[in-house]
């Protein structure tokens, strides 16, 4: 078996890149302001959609993430709970959620597009971490790998 991956699997390599690139677009953004405004669309109603957004994975990144920790901790695969709708709920729930609540706040259209920037950059990276998986739980792993989609549940980037 190989070494242990570490606790935070991909997470470092994911966080970096996606704060890179989400800090990019703001200061993008705000250098060329009202440009990337989303003027077409009342504040208001970005900013209680954004608050929504924040409000609904906030409960998902901490549940992930105690989820997460415990399983490693006790070297276990989770399948069930929110791991039976995508196999990694914690990185979904920064994707689908927070980062486009926090982009909407920022009331900046090319911050929209940093959680697209983390889906595919997600893609790539998670395929480590995949491996590792079905390293460790080799029959099980593959069998949930192939009844689950990755990070959205229904199907996208299987």
């Amino acid at each position: 078996m190989k070494e242990k991956m570490s606790r935070w699997g991909i997470g470092p390599i994911f966080t970096t890149l996606s704060l890179i690139y989400g800090l990019m677009t703001i200061i993008i953004s705000y250098s060329f302001q009202p440009f990337f405004r989303m003027a077409f669309i009342p504040y208001r109603f970005l900013f209680f959609l954004g608050i929504f957004l924040i409000v609904i994975g906030f409960p998902f990144v901490i549940a992930s993430a105690i989820t997460v920790m415990r399983a490693y901790n006790a070297d276990k695969l989770v399948t069930d709970g929110m791991f039976k709708f995508c196999r990694h709920p914690l990185y979904a729930s920064w994707v689908v959620f927070m980062v486009p609540g926090i982009a909407l706040l920022s009331n900046s259209w090319i911050a929209l597009t940093t959680p697209i920037f983390m889906y595919f950059i997600l893609y790539v990276l998670v395929k480590k971490e995949e491996a590792y998986l079905e390293n460790v739980f080799s029959t099980e792993y593959a069998n949930y790998k192939k009844k689950v989609p990755c990070i959205l549940p229904y199907g996208f980037l299987k």
